[in-house]
């Protein structure tokens, strides 16, 4: 063996791994994404192109590539709807809520998907529907007025909580689902979602901390005594009084989760496909009207869309909460707002651009490696001419 027909061998081996391996990475490394136009269906949805609309197509093939290279991206849908048209539909594999396994699945149009605490502005909504059709006066109306049958905790301040105080999450109870973890049974939400009694009880036992209407704190709890508040007023579950809503939305698919066989999960869990998602924010943006008619009250979705309270520590662009939604930083333009989830579900409402936007994905362990508030300032946003 001569002294060069090693190194000329080990020469030959690093080039042929590098060949295969650039053939390799070729093979797995997706193709540049190419936008294609929302499909036409009879739905409800009007579609257009981006370039209809004025919408630059080069920051979202950006977002798209990036979205795509990223194996451990968590996104599992985007959608734009501006002027009314849905301009911009994408899907994406990935694994279902916790609530439902964390299965491996690859989303796409028809898909349902659970939507986590974005169930909280459908639960308020569903208030603003029920004042709207005469069932409930208003929300200023004591809770206890709905609960006769609890008029034993109809006590001190506990009987000046409104229904205004349960959708803005100011009923001064103690409550804490933010210090612990989900499945820590500290978390009052873990505590209460494990508990074999009467659930409704559970939440309306806890002592006042605060006088009703003072102080915001997170509490999925109220939202609950809400939904119950809301069937009882309607004389129809929170599932089967939603179908008023959705039925003009043309929102055929939908499932609400129940925690015992007649009581539904009024603060979390809903699950619908995100073009119906896409609905209920256009809904929104366009004051409570569709299609010519009123659903809504303006006044209520005024009410939404301002904060009923301010945030010490915004996060996600969320300033602060109001009836039951989320109003945004002025980086989304006056007047924004969406509901959002556990997970990065969230439907954003833009009046300042006529624009609506959905997301769903799935971190729920784990903070995505692209936020779906990351998403609107680095790349949706600036398609936006």
């Amino acid at each position: 063996m001569s002294q060069n027909t090693l190194p000329y061998k080990i020469v030959l081996s690093a080039l042929l791994l590098l060949v295969v391996g650039c053939s390799s990475d070729a093979a797995t490394s997706p193709e540049p994404w190419v936008y294609v136009q929302p499909e036409q269906l009879d739905d409800g949805w009007e579609t257009a192109s981006l370039a209809e609309v004025g919408i630059d197509e080069a920051p979202l093939a950006r977002l798209m590539n990036r979205v795509r290279a990223d194996r451990d991206n968590t996104v599992h849908s985007i959608l734009i709807v501006a002027g009314g048209r849905l301009v911009f539909e994408e899907y994406f594999a990935g694994r279902t809520h916790p609530t439902y396994g964390e299965r491996a699945i690859t989303y796409d149009r028809e898909t349902l998907h659970c939507l986590s605490s974005v169930t909280k502005s459908v639960t308020a909504t569903m208030l603003g529907l029920a004042i709207a059709e005469g069932f409930i006066a208003t929300e200023d109306e004591p809770i206890f007025d709905f609960l006769p049958d609890y008029a034993d905790l109809n006590t001190g301040q506990k009987g000046d909580i409104t229904l205004e105080h349960l959708v803005t999450m100011s009923a001064g109870l103690e409550w804490d689902e933010q210090s612990y973890p989900i499945g820590d049974m500290r978390n009052d939400i873990t505590a209460w979602f494990r508990y074999s009694g009467d659930l409704v009880r559970f939440v309306l036992e806890r002592p006042v901390v605060a006088d009703p209407g003072t102080a915001f704190v997170y509490n999925g709890g109220i939202t609950n005594v809400l939904g119950q508040i809301i069937g009882r007023a309607t004389g129809e579950r929170l599932d089967q009084f939603s179908a008023r809503l959705f039925a003009p939305l043309g929102i055929t698919q939908y499932t609400w989760y129940f925690l015992r066989p007649d009581f539904v999960y009024a603060s979390g869990d809903i699950s619908l496909r995100p073009r119906d998602m896409a609905k209920l924010g256009q809904l929104y943006l366009q004051g409570g009207v569709w299609e010519g008619e009123r659903l809504l009250p303006a006044e209520w979705v005024a009410a939404s869309a301002t904060p009923a309270f301010t945030l010490q520590n915004p996060w996600y662009g969320h300033v602060g909460y109001s009836y039951g939604w989320w109003p945004k930083s002025l980086q989304y333009g006056a007047g924004a707002y969406a509901a959002s989830g556990w997970g990065d579900q969230v439907i954003l409402v833009m009046p300042a651009y006529d624009m609506v936007v959905v997301f769903t994905g799935g971190g729920y362990w784990r903070a995505p490696s692209i936020t779906s508030h990351a998403m609107m300032i680095e790349y949706i946003l600036p398609a936006v001419r």
